[in-house]
Formats: structure tokens, C-alpha cells, sequence
């Protein structure tokens, strides 16, 4: 009792440890994938990953592997056994072993690839719950309700039909192997029989051999029943280890940070070229300078390449042709963490994690004190709003900050980027409507966060940029011009156009 006891403690310790070691690499490696890495794969398909497949691989070393084990011990032992006591009736009773191989054999590459299905198909679930349940104010708000729930019964059908194929092999195989039991029975019955009437063996041998050979297919008939287990378990850590096979975001994560670098802010692009995938290139030849200090403006029309600067600039892209050059140091030399130290950027569509207002400006860093981050809130204006909160600074964030305006919103981001105090600030604009009392909060923070820093704003709005040191304007991935905001206009080009669209 306590033996098993142990036993089966211990071996579930050592599970538990293992399926925690796999776990936190495993969130480690997703947090340095590339972005490009993360446009391919679906939130949940990545989720499916994490916990699915490493619950199935827990469950298989938790509990069917000790079992495995002893049963091939068992099955091996009785082999033995079985010769000693009559080697010629053993191998009788081996005879059916090749078909009984062969069987196993076929039902393992079935099953394996079964089962890659249904894993794929439960990811497809677990992709479209996690995008159906961050787009469902859109859902309601347009009727889509009878759509997405077709939409949904007809992926959930795919996994059901998936793992009704499953149960199917399933059910062809247990019996299968109970058909050799009674085969390799009636082998042993007809040889054996011949051999008692010929008295070459006794009653009580070919009685201890029956025996033998039922407790022989007991470990079988066990491991038949295990095989689901295994072979889950087996899909999914393929699917696992697939993933852990993958590059890393890139090798500048892990070149040795040495001496905190500390940027003057220059930055110049030389014949860049980017492309996302093979539908052709989003950056053409871009080549500009910004001066440290200075204020430049990204303007064009929708899909123009404005974002996809800022994603090469902080690394969350690799470019293909070109250099990119801050303080006139290749950009692929730095270490990236350094980089992007020196980069505060606000996205257009600002990101609040659940947790407090605090934590969303500090990111955890402990370096940074209250005093110091009410400063920050202060000088961007958002610390009035903050203390009218209920619990202040400590206040709960949900559902990425959705009880909190677009503009609300960006100025807990402007407070977040100047706790770090970057030398190069980012801004891409939100398109958002913002009522006017907030956008006059927010110009004044923009023009304070952009006071002493190479500033670059990817901008919608054009009113918010007219002051800026340099315009550049991009179409179709090209900068088809540069000036600004009295020099474009009078130049009556494709800015001048935007502008009056704008403003008629």
C-alpha cells in the first residue's frame, strides 16, 4: 500500500514538474516569436498549445507511462516464462504475435494522424471562441448572432466528425485484439490437444500454458485501452515541440546588453525595403533622415507603409534591403531590449492589461516610484482623471480598458511612455473621434512628451501637425514628398490634396 502509494506520488511530482518546466519555456518562447510569427497563428491556436496539449502529455506521464511500463515489464516477464517452462508450445503460442504487431502497427499511423485532425480542429474552436469574444460588441451591434452561431456549429460539427472517427478506430481495435486472444487460444488448443493425445505433454502443462497465455494478452489488452492516451499525448507534443523548434524573435535578444545605451535620438533609413509575405512590398527604397531633437510627421493614405516604419524601426519586423541607422550605428547591431528602451511608442489603438491603472503605467518596474509616476500622470495630464477614480492610482483595468474613453486611454499611454523617459517618441495617432475638451489635454501632453525628442507622428488628423520641424508624405510604400506644412501645400501635391479633403 504504501509502495503504491509512493509510487504514485512521486511519479505525478515528477509530472507536474515536467509539465511546469514545458509550460513556462513554452510561454517564453512565445513571448520572443517575431511578430510575423503571431499574423500566422490565431490567438487560440496558440492558447490550444499551452494547455491542451500539455494537459494531454501531463496526463499520459501522470498516469499512463508508470502503467505502460509495468505492462511491458509483465508482457516481457511472461515471454520468459513461457519459454522456460515449454519452449515449443511458447512459440506456438507466439504465432499470432506478427499479425497481433502488424495490427498495432496500422492502428498507431491511423490513430497518430486522427488525431493530428482533431487537435487542429479543437484549435479552430479555441480561435474562433477567443476572436468571437473580443469582437462581440460588434456582433451585437451589426445582428450577427444567427451567423456566428452557424459559423461556430459548423466548426464544432468539424471536431465532433474529427472525433467520432477517433472513437471509431477505437472501436475497431479493442475488439480486434481480442479476436487474436481467441486466434492465438485456438493455435494453442489444436497444437496442444495433439500433443496431450500424443503424450508428449500432460494435461496440467497445457493448463498452466492457458494460463499463461491469458495472463500473456492481459498486458495487451491494457495497453490497447492506453493507446488513446499515448497517441493524444504523442500529436500534441509534436505540436508542442514544433513550436519550441521555431526561431526566437531575434538573435539581437540575446546579444550581451553590456553598458546601458543611451541614444541621442538621430535616425536615418537608406534604401529600405520591406514585405510581409510574397503579395509585394510595402516599402519601397524609403530613405530619410530625422535629427536628434527634431519633429517629423508620417502622413498618407490608408496603407501607405506609416506603421510598417515604426514596426522595422523597433524591431518588430525585419527588413529586407536597406540600412536603418540610429545614431549612426546599424539599428541590427544593438541589442534589442536597449533599442527599445530608448523608443517609447503609443499605438493607435492603445493596450491596457487587466490588473490596475498603475500597473499599466509602471509595467511592473519597481524602479519607478509612486512619486515619480504621479509626476508623469501630471505632466500629461491624466492624473486629474485618475484621482476622480474610486481607488485612484489602484483602480481595476478590464477588458483592456474598455470603461475608459479612446482619449482616457491614450493619455494613461503618454503616461506610461515618459515613466520611462525614451529619447525617441512614437505616436500613431488614433483615429477616434475625441471630444474636444480631451483633445485639447491630449495636444498639450503630445507637445510636452515631444519637448527634447526625436519625435516622429504617424498622423490622421492633419490639424496636429501643422507645427511639426518636417512632413513626409508616403503612397503605395514610396515617399513622394517632404516639407512642411506651407512648403507641401504650396506645392499643391498629394498632401495638399489630403489636407483640403480634410478640411472642406
Amino acid at each position: 500500500l504504501f509502495f503504491t502509494y509512493f509510487q504514485v506520488y512521486f511519479v505525478n511530482i515528477a509530472a507536474q514538474k515536467a509539465m511546469y518546466d514545458l509550460r513556462r519555456d513554452l510561454f517564453y518562447k512565445l513571448e520572443r516569436m517575431p511578430l510575423s510569427f503571431f499574423d500566422k497563428n490565431p490567438i487560440g491556436r496558440l492558447v490550444t498549445r499551452v494547455t491542451n496539449d500539455i494537459g494531454t502529455l501531463n496526463e499520459m506521464l501522470g498516469n499512463g507511462l508508470i502503467q505502460l511500463i509495468q505492462e511491458m515489464f509483465v508482457l516481457v516477464g511472461i515471454m520468459i516464462a513461457m519459454l522456460l517452462y515449454d519452449w515449443k508450445l511458447a512459440l506456438v503460442s507466439f504465432a499470432i504475435l506478427p499479425l497481433t504487431i502488424y495490427m498495432f502497427t496500422v492502428f498507431i499511423n491511423r490513430s497518430r494522424k486522427l488525431y493530428r485532425v482533431v487537435r487542429k480542429k479543437l484549435a479552430n474552436i479555441n480561435a474562433t471562441l477567443s476572436e468571437d469574444i473580443s469582437g462581440f460588441k460588434i456582433i451585437q451591434l451589426f445582428n450577427q448572432y444567427n451567423r456566428k452561431v452557424d459559423e461556430f456549429k459548423s466548426i464544432n460539427g468539424e471536431y465532433f466528425a474529427a472525433s467520432m472517427k477517433m472513437m471509431k478506430l477505437f472501436a475497431f481495435f479493442r475488439p480486434a485484439i481480442n479476436s487474436t486472444r481467441r486466434i492465438a487460444v485456438a493455435i494453442l488448443l489444436w497444437y496442444g490437444g495433439g500433443q496431450i493425445i500424443q503424450d508428449k505433454i500432460t494435461l496440467g502443462v497445457f493448463m498452466v500454458f492457458l494460463w499463461f497465455l491469458d495472463r500473456f494478452f492481459e498486458p495487451i489488452h491494457h495497453l490497447s485501452e492506453k493507446f488513446n492516451i499515448m497517441q493524444a499525448a504523442m500529436s500534441g507534443s509534436e505540436r508542442i515541440f514544433d513550436l519550441m523548434d521555431k526561431d526566437i524573435e531575434d538573435y539581437r535578444l540575446e546579444k550581451s546588453v553590456g553598458n546601458t545605451v543611451d541614444l541621442k535620438g538621430e535616425i536615418e533609413f537608406k534604401n529600405v525595403w520591406l514585405r510581409y509575405n510574397d503579395n509585394g512590398d510595402v516599402l519601397k527604397d524609403i530613405s530619410f533622415k530625422v535629427k536628434a531633437g527634431e519633429k517629423v510627421a508620417l502622413v498618407g493614405h490608408t496603407g501607405s507603409g506609416k506603421t510598417s516604419i515604426i514596426s522595422i524601426l523597433s524591431g518588430l519586423y525585419p527588413f529586407q534591403k536597406g540600412e536603418i541607422l540610429v545614431d549612426g550605428k546599424e539599428i541590427n547591431e544593438y541589442n534589442l531590449k536597449e533599442l527599445r528602451r530608448n523608443i517609447g511608442i503609443v499605438q493607435q489603438d492603445v493596450f491596457l492589461f487587466s490588473g490596475t491603472i498603475k500597473d499599466n503605467i509602471v509595467l511592473s518596474d519597481e524602479s519607478i516610484s509612486d512619486t515619480e509616476m504621479e509626476k508623469v500622470a501630471k505632466y500629461v495630464n491624466v492624473h486629474k482623471f485618475i484621482d476622480s477614480q474610486p481607488e485612484k492610482y489602484m483602480e481595476p483595468v478590464m477588458e483592456r480598458g474598455a470603461t475608459f474613453s479612446v482619449g482616457q486611454r491614450q493619455l494613461i499611454a503618454f503616461a506610461r511612455v515618459l515613466a520611462y523617459d525614451p529619447t525617441i517618441f512614437v505616436l500613431d495617432e488614433a483615429t477616434a473621434n475625441i471630444d474636444t475638451e480631451t483633445e485639447i489635454l491630449i495636444q498639450d501632453a503630445l507637445q510636452k512628451l515631444m519637448e527634447n525628442r526625436t519625435s516622429i507622428i504617424i498622423a490622421h488628423r492633419l490639424s496636429t501637425i501643422q507645427h511639426v520641424d518636417r512632413i513626409i508624405v508616403l503612397h503605395k510604400g514610396e515617399i513622394v514628398e517632404e516639407g512642411n506644412h506651407q512648403e507641401l501645400l504650396a506645392k499643391e501635391g498629394l498632401y495638399y490634396d489630403l489636407y483640403r479633403l480634410q478640411y472642406q
